[in-house]
C-alpha cells in the first residue's frame, strides 16, 4: 500500500493577516490621536491668545508683541496660549517623524515646540526694557526667535515634500498658499522688530508679530488634518508592498 505524503507548504495566511490587521489599527489610532492632540493645542491658542487681547487693557496690539502681555493681569493667558502652541506643535512634530517622507523637517517642528515651551516658561519683560533686558527675557527672545526661523524652514521643505504625495492632494494648495504667506509674514516681522530696535522705532511689531503667528497656527492646523488623513494610506501602501513581496518569493 503506497502512502502519499504532501509536500505542499502550508501558509500561515490568518496569523499573518491578524498581525497586519494590528498593524494598521494601530497606525490609525496614532494618527487619529496625534491629529486630535495637534488640533485641541491649537485651539486652545487661539481661544487664549485672543482672549487675552481683548481683556487685557493697557498695551498697544499693534505695537506691542503677544508676549509682553504676560506682565498684565490676565497675563496666564499668553502662557496658557504658548502651551497649546507647544502642545500642538509636539504633537504634529511626532506624527510627522513617525509618517517619515519629511526629511529632517519633522524635527525642526519638534525643535519649534520645544522653544515655544522655554518661551512660555521663561516670560518677557514689561515695554520699555530693550536696553536693559532681563535673563528671562533674553531666553525668552532666543528661544522665540530661533523657534520662528525653524518653523519658517519646517513650513517651506514640508509643504514641498507633501505636494508631491498623492495622499496630502486635497491639502496641498492650501499648505502651499499658506506657507507662501508664512514666509512673507515672517520677513515682514522681521524687518518690523529691526525697526523697532535699531532704526525708526516706529513699525507695528505687535501687528507683525499677531499675522505671522495666525498664518503658522493656520499651516499647522492644516498639516495636522492632512498629516492624519494621509497615514491609513501609507499604513495600506506598506501593508500591499508586504503581500506583494510574499508573493513574488
Amino acid at each position: 500500500m503506497t502512502k502519499t505524503i504532501s509536500t505542499t507548504p502550508t501558509t500561515p495566511t490568518t496569523p499573518t493577516s491578524s498581525a497586519t490587521s494590528t498593524t494598521s489599527a494601530t497606525s490609525a489610532t496614532s494618527a487619529s490621536f496625534t491629529k486630535t492632540g495637534s488640533l485641541a493645542g491649537l485651539a486652545v491658542a487661539v481661544l487664549a491668545l485672543t482672549a487675552s487681547d481683548v481683556v487685557n487693557k493697557g498695551y498697544d496690539p499693534l505695537a506691542e508683541t503677544v508676549s509682553r502681555y504676560v506682565n498684565l493681569p490676565h497675563g496666564w493667558l499668553v502662557t496658557v496660549g504658548l502651551l497649546g502652541i507647544a502642545l500642538g506643535s509636539a504633537a504634529l512634530a511626532v506624527r510627522t517623524v513617525r509618517a517619515g517622507g519629511g526629511g529632517r523637517s519633522g524635527w525642526l517642528l519638534g525643535f519649534w515646540a520645544v522653544c515655544v515651551l522655554v518661551a512660555a516658561v521663561f516670560p518677557a519683560d514689561p515695554p520699555g526694557n530693550w536696553d536693559r533686558p532681563s535673563t528671562a527675557d533674553t531666553v525668552h527672545g532666543v528661544a522665540a526667535w530661533a523657534g520662528f526661523l525653524a518653523l519658517a524652514v519646517a513650513i517651506v521643505r514640508l509643504t514641498m515634500t507633501w505636494r508631491r504625495e498623492p495622499a496630502r492632494v486635497s491639502g496641498a494648495r492650501g499648505l502651499t498658499v499658506l506657507a507662501w504667506a508664512s514666509s512673507v509674514a515672517f520677513v515682514l516681522f522681521a524687518a518690523a522688530m529691526v525697526d523697532r530696535a535699531v532704526l525708526t522705532h516706529t513699525a507695528p511689531l505687535g501687528l507683525a508679530e499677531r499675522v505671522v503667528i495666525a498664518v503658522d497656527l493656520a499651516w499647522l492646523a492644516l498639516a495636522a488634518v492632512t498629516t492624519a488623513s494621509a497615514a491609513p494610506r501609507s499604513a495600506a501602501s506598506g501593508t500591499m508592498s508586504r503581500m506583494t513581496t510574499g508573493l513574488t518569493k
